[in-house]
Order: structure tokens, then sequence, then C-alpha cells
């Protein structure tokens, strides 16, 4: 084991910056239009109140999203630096005597004159559907496995240039600070319900979610403590708290035996109010002259009760540790039981339980998306998290305008969003016929001086067509007194 090992708060650092682009923000361009259906339930479970579609099947999808304020790769874009990550070199490891290619992609850090933090999300949507029954109700089924990995208030001390420059006896404090990630998946019933018995039509909506927790792992530093370079393999941290979890089923020098494990349950729901004015002049019973919705997302936790660990370390004087206290191991969970030992005496000591929960991402949400003109609409959107437990995922704070043309078979958007209030993105998404494709991170694709994140989704599903569903035949009215307007029909080419 190298000396980097030591130095604790360059390793944290690390493990706070998002690996370069290998993994939600909201995925506005598939979530706001009427013809999104069961998408549009992940912002808003009201939300599939209003669409013409009385059925569909979503055969797939898939967003990613990462952002970060720790790193960033200079002057490329998002497929350059994935198609030629071999090329990616920090800026660090340049020398006059180690110069580097001329193709290089150059990884540069941020000096930390703001507050950092790195957050990355994924998921991956399997089958989903939801069908109307009557005219005002609507079920379907949703199934995901997601990723996500989060740490905000990353403090400047951890900045790279440094942490890793920290002069031989000299004292730094570290502020309190964390980081969490965990894989999941999920499968939920999905119901919404529409009145229309009134001027102002009403609905509400909820996804309640069973949840299957694969791995998870949090660390966080309840305390500001000291941290000193030694000479040598030497460093001293001084009163310390720190507490740590993490899931251990895949902890094994057997690469064999590592696989996709259930390794703790839990429960999470979503729940959705709209309020519409419907227009009188749409192509369908769920148009709407302005619609305004409040959601909350992501409500829950999973508990780690099989092969989970969660430990603390705490002690108010100084202590040093050396190379000799972490002896190259082949099994990782040895290194855990060799932190305990070097820092509290005793290999088992800072085991406190078998057994530990994570929150998930949850945030509330509030939409307006109102008619300007036929097909043309315009959306603002606001998601704040709001961590419900001491460890949760959190996710990016939201403020968008989403201007997008929309018709049967055919919507273009426009996001404009601002992501926690400081990294401002424009994008681009489409729908065309039953493919979604988009990205709320435009910027990422071309070539930047200051590649810092990126964002993609893509959706594949069947829209519905009638099945024996009320027709404006005969002139008739709907419930509500308004005239009854044709659901969307079959593909016509």
């Amino acid at each position: 084991m190298n000396r980097s090992v030591l130095r604790f708060p360059a390793v944290f650092a690390v493990v706070c910056m998002f690996p370069q682009f290998s993994a939600a923000q909201e995925q506005l361009g598939m979530r706001l239009e009427r013809y999104a259906g069961i998408y549009s339930a992940a912002l808003n479970p009201a939300n599939t109140a209003f669409n013409p579609n009385n059925w569909e099947v979503s055969l797939f999808s898939a967003d990613v999203f990462a952002e970060n304020a720790y790193l960033y790769l200079q002057n490329t874009s998002l497929q350059n630096a994935l198609r030629h990550s071999d090329r990616i070199i920090a800026v660090t490891d340049t020398t006059a005597e180690n110069p580097p290619a001329s193709d290089a992609i150059f990884q540069n850090y941020f000096d930390a004159k703001s507050r950092m933090r790195a957050v990355a999300q994924a998921r991956v949507a399997g089958p989903s559907f939801s069908f109307r029954f009557g005219e005002n109700n609507v079920i379907g089924l949703v199934t995901a496995f997601r990723t996500g990995i989060s740490s905000y208030k990353i403090p400047s001390v951890l900045a790279y240039r440094t942490i890793s420059d920290v002069p031989v006896n000299t004292t730094i404090n570290i502020p309190r600070t964390g980081v969490q990630l965990m894989a999941w998946s999920e499968i939920g019933l999905h119901y919404s319900h529409r009145n229309t018995d009134a001027d102002i039509y009403t609905a509400f909506g909820i996804t309640p979610r069973l949840l299957l927790g694969f791995e998870s792992a949090f660390t966080r530093a309840q305390s500001a403590f000291d941290y000193t370079q030694r000479p040598g393999d030497t460093v001293a941290f001084g009163s310390a708290r720190w507490d740590y979890a993490l899931t251990t089923g895949n902890l094994t020098d057997n690469t064999d035996s590592v696989r996709l494990r259930v390794q703790g349950t839990g429960f999470g729901i979503d729940l959705g109010f709209v309020w519409a004015e419907p227009d009188e002049e749409g192509d369908s019973d769920e148009d709407y002259r302005w619609k305004l919705g409040v959601s909350l997302l992501d409500l829950g936790f999973i508990r780690y009760g099989k092969s989970a660990e969660r430990h603390h370390i705490e002690f108010d004087t100084t202590v040093t540790v050396s190379d000799a206290d972490f002896p190259p191991r082949t099994d990782p969970h040895d290194l855990i039981t060799d932190a305990s030992q070097a820092f509290l005496g005793d290999p088992a000591t800072s085991l406190q339980a078998r057994a530990f929960s994570m929150g998930l991402p949850t945030a509330l949400s509030v939409q307006l998306d109102a008619k300007l003109a036929p097909h043309l609409y315009a959306a603002a959107v606001a998601v704040q998290r709001i961590p419900l437990l001491k460890y949760s995922l959190q996710r990016p704070s939201t403020v968008a305008i989403v201007p997008r043309y929309e018709h049967r078979w055919l919507s273009l958007s426009l996001p404009v969003v601002l992501n926690d209030w400081r990294s401002l993105r424009m994008g681009l998404a489409a729908r065309l016929g039953v493919l979604y494709l988009g990205t709320d991170n435009l910027g990422s694709f071309f070539k930047k001086e200051k590649l810092t994140g990126a964002d993609v989704y893509i959706g594949l599903k069947i829209n519905g067509f009638s099945l024996g569903a009320w027709r404006n035949d005969g002139g008739g009215k709907s419930r509500s007194g308004r005239q009854k307007r044709n659901k969307i029909k079959c593909y016509d080419f």
C-alpha cells in the first residue's frame, strides 16, 4: 500500500468527484408534454390523467446525468472524451520531462472559489405501461434500475490543488462533509384520477414502489478534524468523528463471486396533484389552457440488513498512523478492520450495527404549463431537493423554462435549465412517433473549454390508439358537458 492511502482527505476528495462521465436531472424533454404518459409520472404522477392516449406501453427508457464542480476536461466534447478515454491525462501529471501527447485530453481541477459538489444519477427503466379505464382513471406499472452518487458542500480545503500540496508538518482543518451512493431496482403500481365536474379540472396521482437494494455506502465526517502530513509515511489526525456504512456482499478477493445481489429492501412513493383549465378548442378532452402541478418525488428509503455494516470512529486526541498500519490486502473488508485497529486500537470496535438505512433522493416539485397557441406550449419547472433522512442520496435542485411544439406523433422541446442555482444549460429533445431522444445539456456534445458533466435520455414506447373508447361520432357530450373529442387513432402513414 502506498503513501496515498494515508492521505485520507485526498482519497475522500477523489471519491466525492464523479468518475469521468461513466454515469438525474429531470429529463424534462420527455416528462412535460401531454403525450409523455407514463414517462411524465416521474415528475408528477397526476400528469397521466391528462394523457390523450387510452393506453401505452414503454418498452425501454434510459437516462443518465452527471455534473460536478470539482474537475473538468479541457477543450473537448462528451463523445470525444468517451471515444478517446485512453487519452485523458491529468494536467498535474505533465512536466517538461514528461510532456503530454499532442492529442491528449487534459483533466483539470477547479480552484474552489465556490462551493464544490458532485452528483450523478442513472435510470434504466424496463417494461412499463398505463391504461385508461372509464373517462378519468389511469392505472399503470413502472419498473426501473437506478443508481446515484452525491456529495454537496465539499469544503474548499479538499480541492485537489490544495489537498495534494499540503506542506509537511502543516495542520489543516477539514470541515464536516460526506458522500452517499446507492444502486437499486424498483417495481411499482401507478394510479391517477381526474375530476371534470367543475370549470377547473383537478387530478391526483400516486405511484407506490417496492425497492430492492443492491449496493449502498455512505461516509461522513460528523465534525471538523485536523489533518497533518508528517515526514515519511505518517499522518496525524486530531479530534475526529467519522461515520461510514457499506454493503459487504461483494467485498471479497474472489472476483468470480461478485454479482448483483439483493442486500436490502424498502419502500418509495411519488405523490402529485394537478389543477388545469380545459381548452374547449383543443384537440382532445385532455387539452388545457394551463396546468399547475405540485408533486413529492422519491419519498422513501431502503433498509440494508443483509451483508451490511455501519461503523463509527471517534477520538478526541491526536492519532498518528502510518503505512505499517495498512498492510497490503487482497480482501477489501480487511481494510475496515485495519482502520478500526489503527484509530481505535481494536479491529472490531468501530462496528456499530449490521444494518443501516439510505434515503431516496427526495424532492418537492412545482410545474406550470401553459398553451400559447395551437401546438405551442411553455412550461416552468422547479425541483427542490429535501433529504429526509440523515443519510440520503441528493438530487440537483433544478429550475427550468421549457418551450415546446407538440403534436400527436411529433414534439420538439428546448429546455433551458439552471442546476443548483449555478450551472445554466440549454437542451434539445424530440419525440418522433414512438421514439424519444434528448439532452438537457446540449453543450456537452460540442467542444467546450470546461466539460463538467453530461445529460442524455432515450425512450421507446408504443402509443395507444382507440380500443372501443367513446368517440365524437354523434356530437355527444362528456360527463362535464364538454363536447366529446376523438381519441388517438392508429398511425396513419
